[in-house]
């Protein structure tokens, strides 16, 4: 986990917060916040919800020490096959290309459609 997701996750431990007061509290650029909250929500690890034009971002469950076992890629698998079918093929290019360059991938699927946020380690 980045440090950034760690740190927007100590600031979502136990309240909810906008956008604008996380970015604040976080010192960070809105993208930048964004790109890690959007992220962490496709993991399950915070989720968010909508009060008019504001999103309200929220922890989703306790960190469990310093492993990343609640956001391991089987788990998020499961949760996308409950809803979209994606090719086998798919996370296997996607683990190749993270070989190759070094640069890490996350998959997004919501509303808008599929992308990909790419996190450096």
């Amino acid at each position: 986990m980045q440090w950034r997701e760690e740190q927007l996750l100590e600031l979502l431990r136990n309240e909810k917060m906008k956008t604008g007061d996380l970015v604040d509290r976080a010192n960070m650029s809105k993208t930048t916040a964004l790109k890690y909250l959007e992220s962490l929500k496709a993991r399950g690890v915070i989720g968010c919800e909508m009060i008019g034009p504001t999103k309200l971002w929220f922890g989703t469950e306790e960190k469990k020490g310093s492993d990343d076992d609640d956001c391991a890629p089987e788990r998020v698998h499961v949760e996308l096959e409950k809803h979209i079918y994606i090719d086998k093929r798919v996370p296997e290019m996607l683990e190749e290309i993270e070989r190759a360059t070094g640069i890490g991938l996350n998959i997004l699927v919501d509303k808008k459609g599929m992308r990909l946020i790419f996190v450096e380690g």
